[in-house]
This record gives structure tokens, C-alpha cells and sequence, in this order.
């Protein structure tokens, strides 16, 4: 640790970068915090214990004097911002999956986090799945906290019914229950088609909810521009591809009869004043539940 921040109650956010972090939806989230919130540095994992180096390998960059050589080993970096009228303190943590002892891993983020007063524990990640690019993205997710899920009910993020090969988040929740510390996951689902690029509709889907959650003072706009300029793009290249067009549109059907068919769920008004009054200041319209498809945690 470079220093010790002075914060209270504080919610911790993590992105990883790697498998669970599908068109860099999550790592983009966090790092857009870090820059518009002006997050301090102060702490960070040393690699060697959790990362295979021939898998995710260091990089090598010339400085200024072409003789030499510099080393950028995987991070898992740390970083603070102190809240301020209805937002709270923060932790957040750009990183990358580990490779190896997962346990120790989360062991040591929430050790170190716990002794900053870190109070709650809300982890992003993206997923590639079998939905249309012309719809609203999809957010679903995860959380041992009563009050948590009514949150994220509440902002339309849909519980998740995956089973199968996990990610470092499900041990970090896992540990986060053991521990009784408040978590939550947030994943963004992408398109399967649009797996090579980075994807700014389904980052901003994430960091909508995030905001509302935290009630934090950004308004985002940038980041809606950025996501429309990406649409527009994606739509010019379908327009190019008439098998992709319709694939498309089978896409689009498949997601129509899904959210028919699934049940509306609403917390009652009770449950919103009792468990939203902190986090939300806001109304929001309910959506209906849809089931995933594809592999997220």
C-alpha cells in the first residue's frame, strides 16, 4: 500500500480484465470512474503469486533512450475517491483475473479492503450472449443481500441463472457471503457477432446502473455519445451483410417471445421506500425478466 486513504463506509468496485470481461465492458466501466471521478492510486497486488506469465505475459516498452527496456507486469491496482452529498466513499479495483489461488486472491482484496471500512462489495462484468444489437443491452446479476437485490430489480438488471465454469467473481461473493459484507454482481451481455470489438452501448448499460446504485455525481453524456456513434457504426455494417441481417432479426424475434413469456416481477412499495430510499433518488419504469443464454459467471 502506496498510502492509506481516510474513507467511511465505503462501496468497493472491481472489474477484471480477461474471460469475464467479454468486448471490455467492465474494465472500461471502472476505468472511466477512475478518470471522471479523479480516483487516487494507492495500493496494489504484487503479481507474482496469481498470474502465469507464458498465459498473460509482461509487456515490454521502449523508453525514451531506444537502449532500454521497461517492464509492465499484470496489475491488480487500487484506487479512492471520497463521496461527497449522497454518494459514498469508494475503493475501486482495476485488475485482471488470476490464474492461480483464487482464494488467496480474494482473501487478500477483501482483507485489504475491509480495513478501509469497505462496507459493501459490487463487482462488473461482461459476457457475450444471443441477443440483437438493436435492443435495449441486457443486464443481469447476482447478490446475497436482500437489500442489494431490490436495487438491482429496481434498475431492471435480471437475476441470473447461470450454471457452470465460474470466474474470480463468484469466488469473490462467495467470500464476500462468508464474510457477511454486502455484494452484488453486475454483468452486461454483448452480442456474440461483435466479440472483437470494444463495446461502448453495453459498458454504458453497465455504468447507468452504477450511477443510480451509487448516486454518483456524473451524468454520462459523453459516454451516451460514444455508444450512439457506436451504434450507427454497427448498423452500417449490417446494413453491408444480408445473412447477418437476418440473423439479426431471428435474434430479435428469439428476445420478443422470451420477454413474453416471462414473469413481471416488482418489489412492493413498501419494499422500494424501505430498501431504495439510500441508494435512489429517482423513479424508474419496470421491465419484464428475460432468461439468459450464454455462459456469464
Amino acid at each position: 500500500m502506496f498510502h492509506e486513504p481516510d474513507l467511511e463506509r465505503a462501496t468497493l468496485v472491481a472489474a477484471f480484465a480477461g474471460w469475464p470481461d467479454a468486448g471490455e465492458v467492465a474494465t472500461s466501466a471502472v476505468r472511466y470512474l477512475r478518470d471522471k471521478l479523479r480516483a487516487d492510486l494507492f495500493a496494489e497486488l504484487r503479481p507474482e503469486e496469481f498470474y502465469v506469465f507464458t498465459e498473460l505475459r509482461p509487456q515490454t516498452t521502449v523508453g525514451d533512450n531506444p537502449w532500454e527496456r521497461r517492464i509492465t507486469w499484470p496489475a491488480n491496482r487500487f484506487y479512492s475517491w471520497k463521496g461527497r452529498d449522497e454518494a459514498p466513499d469508494l475503493v475501486l479495483l482495476l485488475g485482471a483475473e488470476p490464474h492461480l489461488k483464487w482464494s488467496t486472491f480474494v482473501d487478500s482484496v477483501l482483507d485489504l479492503a475491509q480495513g478501509l471500512s469497505v462496507s459493501r462489495v459490487i463487482s462488473l462484468g461482461g459476457t457475450l450472449d444471443s441477443v440483437p444489437h438493436t435492443r435495449e443491452p441486457m443486464v443481469s446479476g447476482a447478490s446475497s443481500d436482500p437489500d442489494l437485490r431490490d436495487v438491482l430489480k429496481f434498475l431492471s438488471v435480471r437475476p441470473s441463472g447461470y450454471e457452470g465454469p465460474t470466474s474470480i467473481h463468484s469466488a469473490l461473493l462467495d467470500a464476500c457471503n462468508r464474510r457477511r459484507l454486502p455484494d452484488a454482481s453486475l454483468w452486461g451481455h454483448g452480442p456474440h457477432y461483435l466479440q472483437s470489438t470494444f463495446n461502448p452501448r453495453v459498458c454504458y448499460a453497465l455504468l447507468k446502473r452504477v450511477v443510480a446504485i451509487l448516486n454518483l455525481p456524473l451524468d454520462l453524456e459523453d459516454f451516451r455519445e460514444v455508444a450512439e456513434s457506436f451504434d450507427l457504426q454497427v448498423a452500417e455494417a449490417v446494413a453491408k451483410n444480408p445473412e447477418l441481417q437476418q440473423y439479426v432479426k431471428q435474434l430479435e424475434q428469439s428476445m420478443e417471445k422470451a420477454l413474453e413469456a416471462a414473469d413481471e416481477e416488482m418489489p412492493s412499495p413498501q419494499a422500494i421506500v424501505q430498501d431504495l430510499e439510500e441508494y435512489l433518488r429517482r423513479k424508474g419504469k419496470e421491465r419484464k425478466n428475460g432468461e439468459e443464454k450464454q455462459p456469464e459467471e
